[in-house]
């Protein structure tokens, strides 16, 4: 993968796969601490130990109409974290979901580009609909915190019938993440 929202992306298709009715994304980004941190919390069918093993193994996938058994999201997803003096955390349980906790060191140089988080939020938001989406972006510098904070749930409860897919409801989507990205300082990231 080319950059951390492609990474990003993934797993949030693995949430959606694991039948995640919520999925969280916080984004924290302290230059101060020289660190880039990814969280992603899903309320999935969850793993159990064995399979949260497995799950990070390059040659294991739970998708049963592949072929052949590889998934390689989440292993390159921590290799490219622990190449940067990162780390890489999931954990799960069956029936509650699962956390995955990955941190990169931002100075290093091996650490991939951010990407296009504003893309990858919006294509998760409006490819899946039915999923509520909360998505908190922070960056934190000497004591001070900008932060942006975005609920599909309140949007679709604001709105009644009318789905996300609309074009007016993409435009403000869309330019609700964009400035949030921007207030929060990860367009260069």
């Amino acid at each position: 993968m080319q950059d951390i929202s492609l990474h990003l992306l993934d797993i949030i298709e693995n949430s959606v796969r694991a039948q995640a009715a919520l999925i969280k994304v916080r984004v924290i980004l302290s230059p101060a601490e020289n660190k880039l941190r990814i969280i992603v919390e899903d309320d999935g069918k969850g793993m159990d130990s064995d399979t949260l093993l497995q799950a990070q193994n390059p040659f294991y996938t739970s998708k049963a109409e592949r072929e052949k058994k590889v998934g390689l999201g989440i292993p390159l997803f921590r290799q490219n974290a622990e190449l940067t003096n990162g780390s890489f955390h999931m954990t799960s349980e069956p029936g509650f979901g699962t956390v995955l906790t990955v941190d990169f060191d931002l100075d290093h140089i091996d650490r991939m580009p951010l990407g296009n988080l504003k893309a990858t939020l919006l294509g998760s938001i409006i490819g899946h609909p039915e999923v509520d989406f909360s998505i908190m972006l922070i960056y934190r510098e000497r004591g001070k915190e900008q932060s942006f904070h975005f609920e599909t749930a309140a949007i679709k409860e604001e709105l009644g019938d009318i789905p996300l897919t609309y074009p007016d409801v993409i435009e403000y989507i869309d330019q609700s993440l964009y400035e949030g990205i921007q207030n929060t300082n990860m367009e260069d990231v």
